[in-house]
C-alpha cells in the first residue's frame, strides 16, 4: 500500500507539473509598441580631398604630398582631441589617364594622384571654419558632410526602456477586466535605428570657400543647417499571464 501512494504522489506530481507548464506556455500576451524620439546631431564628419595631375608621375605624387601635408597640418591644428576630434586618411591612389584614338589606340597623357582625409569633428558650428581654412591649403574637394550625434546609444536605450514599461503597463491594463496580471517576461526582441538628411557642403558655400583667400579663409560661409535626428526604436514582448494575487 505504501509503494502505491508513492507512485500514485510521483505521478500527480508529475501531471501537475505539466499542466502548469502547458498553462503556463499558453497563457501569454504579446504586445509590440514603436516610438521616436527626435535628438540634435553635436558632432560632424567631413572629407576633404587634394588632386594633382602631371605627365610625370613623380612630379604629380610630390606635388599631392606637398599639398597635402599643408591640408593635413591645418586641419589637426583645429581639433580638439580632448574631446574625441580625429583626422584620418581615407584614400589615396595614382591613376594613369589615357587618350584614345579612333582606331582603339591608347596613349597615356598624364597620372592623377588623389588623397583624401576624414575630419570628425564634435562642434557643429566648425563646419564653415574648417572648409574656409582648408580652402586656401589647396583642398580641390570637399565632400560627405554627415551630422552625428554622440549621444545616440544613451538616447536609444532610454528609449527602449520608455517602450518596455509602456508594454507592460498596457499588458497589465488589458488584462485587469479579466482577472488576470503580467508575471513574468517570456521573450523581447528590440530594435533601434536613426534616420536623418545628411547634406552635402551647402554649393553656396563650396564655391566661396574652394575660391578663397588666404585675407578671407576666416570668414564665415554660407551656414549649414544641421537639422534633426529621428530615433526610432521597436519591441515585440511577450509576457507570461495568471490569476491576480
Amino acid at each position: 500500500m505504501k509503494k502505491y501512494f508513492i507512485t500514485f504522489a510521483i505521478l500527480l506530481a508529475i501531471f501537475l507539473s505539466a499542466g502548469f507548464v502547458c498553462a503556463l506556455e499558453n497563457g501569454v500576451i504579446d504586445i509590440n509598441l514603436s516610438g521616436t524620439k527626435e535628438i540634435s546631431p553635436d558632432a560632424f564628419q567631413l572629407t576633404f580631398a587634394v588632386e594633382t595631375q602631371n605627365t610625370d608621375v613623380q612630379k604629380a605624387i610630390s606635388l599631392n604630398k606637398e599639398n597635402s601635408e599643408k591640408l593635413y597640418n591645418t586641419l589637426k591644428s583645429m581639433l580638439n582631441a580632448t574631446r574625441g576630434d580625429y583626422i584620418k586618411t581615407s584614400n589615396y591612389s595614382v591613376r594613369p589617364n589615357y587618350d584614345y584614338s579612333t582606331k582603339g589606340k591608347k596613349t597615356l597623357r598624364d597620372y592623377t594622384v588623389y588623397n583624401s582625409v576624414v575630419v570628425y569633428v564634435k562642434d557643429i558650428n566648425m563646419v564653415a571654419k574648417f572648409v574656409n581654412a582648408a580652402s586656401t591649403k589647396g583642398v580641390t574637394k570637399v565632400d560627405n558632410l554627415i551630422f552625428k550625434t554622440t549621444s545616440y546609444e544613451n538616447e536609444c536605450n532610454a528609449l527602449l526602456g520608455e517602450l518596455t514599461n509602456r508594454a507592460k503597463n498596457r499588458a497589465n491594463a488589458s488584462l485587469k477586466p479579466l482577472g488576470l496580471q503580467v508575471l513574468t517576461l517570456k521573450s523581447l526582441n528590440t530594435s533601434c535605428s536613426e534616420s536623418a538628411s545628411y547634406p552635402v557642403v551647402n554649393y553656396a558655400l563650396k564655391s566661396r570657400a574652394l575660391g578663397a583667400t588666404a585675407d578671407s579663409a576666416n570668414e564665415e560661409s554660407a551656414p549649414v543647417e544641421a537639422g534633426k535626428t529621428i530615433l526610432r526604436a521597436n519591441i515585440n514582448s511577450v509576457f507570461y499571464v495568471g490569476n491576480k494575487k
